[in-house]
């Protein structure tokens, strides 16, 4: 499998989906910052408190991240499945000396490890350079504790999944009408659905709190991309080419 993975990479070439990763921290720095700033530049907003604690302002962030990182998989995904399995490369695909189910789960395990990882990397370096700044010139009115950098750092991991799940999703949608627009227009209606539901909810309670409710997200969303692999996984079994 770790052979497969990487002749994968070497087809696809990752410095592209690598520089968008990093322009996504960037922007997230960024926001982090903008959040922030925001009871300073506008003190009488009835939801300014949301942004006068790293929960808040963490949670929303995150959620961004997990929006921006579930897209940026989506258009990994059109290229690394729908493009080849609806077009003449399905072809060259079919000749390999592997299993068909196989090739496709070795493409989405490819693509669901990248973004995990660039999305943990992106979060641990936008939250360090935040936290680090917050030590010398504070913004936020909250205080900084171990507790909160730890809940900030496992709801990290637990987004991170969740936003390579949703893509799932989004695939199946794309290869089911075998268009590379519908599966980045799914990808972008999934994530703000899950931005509005869970940010609704998350931003009502505490780290230890959020961080439960996010583990059951990811848990869900995972099963749920398993499922709908498995059942892609059965019709490319059965394409006739």
């Amino acid at each position: 499998m770790l052979k497969l993975i990487k002749l994968e990479i070497k087809r696809n070439r990752l410095k592209g989906y690598i520089t968008a990763g990093l322009v996504i921290t960037v922007t997230l720095i960024g926001l982090v910052y903008l959040f922030a700033a925001i009871p300073y530049l506008d003190a009488s907003d009835k939801d300014v408190q949301i942004f006068m604690t790293y929960n808040g302002i963490s949670t929303l962030s995150l959620v961004v991240a997990t929006a921006c990182f579930s897209i940026l998989s989506s258009v990994m995904y059109n290229r690394f499945i729908i493009e080849e399995y609806t077009s003449k490369k399905v072809f060259l695909l079919f000749s390999y000396p592997v299993e068909r189910n196989r090739v496709l789960w070795v493409k989405i395990i490819t693509v669901f490890l990248f973004i995990v990882i660039s999305m943990i990397f992106s979060g641990m370096i936008v939250f360090s350079i935040f936290f680090i700044t917050e030590s010398f010139f504070p913004l936020c009115q909250d205080v900084l504790t171990l507790s909160t950098i730890f809940g900030i750092v496992a709801s990290l991991v637990a987004y991170s999944i969740t936003s390579a799940a949703l893509a799932v999703i989004s695939l199946w949608f794309g290869y089911w009408k075998k268009s590379a627009s519908v599966t980045i227009v799914s990808s972008v209606i999934v994530s703000s659905i899950f931005g509005s539901f869970s940010s609704e909810i998350l931003l009502s309670g505490g780290i230890t709190h959020n961080l439960m409710i996010l583990v059951v997200i990811a848990a869900g969303s995972t099963l749920v991309a398993l499922a709908l692999i498995t059942r892609l996984s059965q019709k490319i079994n059965t394409m006739e080419v």
